[in-house]
């Protein structure tokens, strides 16, 4: 029985046993490569989620690094207030007078330009001056404005134009202006000429004793005494000193030791100009001698001063817009004073209004 069984069972085990193979080999085709399948894919799922992830920190970051120059460059191109100068500004310059006159405006100007030290309100230059000379467009910084007792002007400083000099006269009081001048003020110079020697020769009968330079009076002779006195005919005046325009419209600097003071300067006290009663700010003030005479001239123009001088000097203060105009001489000798003669009876004849 049991080899009977064997012998049953047997072929029928041979005969499922490749079924069972093929079973197992294509349960193993269908299991295997699906799980090959679905591990290849999660791989390549987590690198592509990597890859995005990493894309996505770079585009913040670039866009991060792009706001950040962009911020830069618009903080640096913002535009911030500045002091300038729109003029130029002279060494001594008051501040506040320079920002009054808008000689310094506020302006803008882009971030980057503004100098770390820049002034941010006017308050910064009232009530000092200048340290140096400013051109236009310069940017008002600290330190360039400083306290007045620290700039030291020298007297030459005062000559604004450099080809011209300084030069005094003395006079007295009378042929001063009676002590009215002050610097700022401008002036006619007259000069005395000396006619003696003509005079003398017109009045000595010796034609050899005349000077050989005497010019051809035309006949004329001073009558005598007694037709001098006479009322009527002609009465000739020989004049011993006749004045002559030397110059006309001179600029006084300074008289005595007072000074035309330069912008931001101030006097060194509150007394009066010489007699006349009046106080300037835009002089120094004080004692003074008021028959000394600075004049600030072309050199040329201080040659014939200083030839001037021995012959004695006579000024006259002239009005603010005078205008020189040519003065002839006057005559040595004359019949006629102005007062004597129609259209001269005033000095003021001829003048309109």
């Amino acid at each position: 029985y049991a080899e009977h069984r064997h012998s049953r069972d047997t072929p029928h085990r041979q005969q499922q046993d490749p079924q069972e193979k093929r079973n197992v080999v294509v349960w193993g085709a269908l299991r295997g490569p699906g799980r090959n399948e679905v591990g290849v894919s999660s791989r390549r799922t987590a690198i592509l989620i990597g890859a995005i992830a990493v894309g996505v920190i770079a585009v913040l970051l670039i866009v991060k690094y792009v706001n950040g120059i962009q911020e830069s460059v618009d903080g640096q191109s913002a535009q911030v207030s500045v002091f300038a100068a729109t003029e130029n500004i002279a060494r001594g310059s008051d501040g506040g007078q320079m920002y009054n006159e808008k000689k310094i405006q506020e302006t803008t100007i882009p971030q980057k330009f503004r100098p770390a030290t820049a002034i941010q309100s006017p308050d910064a230059i009232q009530k000092k001056v200048a340290l140096f000379n400013i051109s236009p467009g310069t940017i008002i910084v600290e330190g360039m404005f400083v306290d007045p007792t620290t700039v030291q002007i020298s007297f030459r400083e005062r000559l604004k134009n450099k080809q011209h000099v300084a030069i005094s006269i003395r006079v007295d009081q009378v042929k001063g202006v009676g002590g009215f001048l002050v610097p700022g003020d401008e002036v006619n110079m007259m000069v005395y000429q000396d006619n003696s020697s003509t005079k003398s020769a017109l009045e000595n009968p010796d034609p050899e004793a005349a000077p050989k330079y005497l010019p051809d009076l035309g006949g004329i002779k001073p009558e005598t005494s007694e037709a001098v006195i006479r009322v009527g005919g002609p009465q000739w005046i020989i004049i011993p000193k006749t004045a002559r325009y030397m110059y006309q419209k001179v600029q006084i600097l300074a008289v005595g030791s007072n000074q035309l003071l330069g912008p931001g300067e101030q006097a060194s006290s509150t007394a009066t100009n010489g007699t006349s009663g009046s106080t300037s700010s835009s002089t120094t003030t004080g004692a003074n001698d008021t028959g000394l005479i600075t004049f600030d001239v072309p050199p040329q123009a201080a040659q014939w001063i200083a030839t001037g001088q021995d012959l004695g000097f006579y000024l006259s203060l002239v009005a603010k817009g005078y205008e020189p105009l040519p003065l002839p001489p006057l005559p040595i000798i004359t019949d006629a004073l102005p007062g004597e003669e129609q259209g001269k009876l005033t000095p003021y004849a001829g003048e309109a209004g």
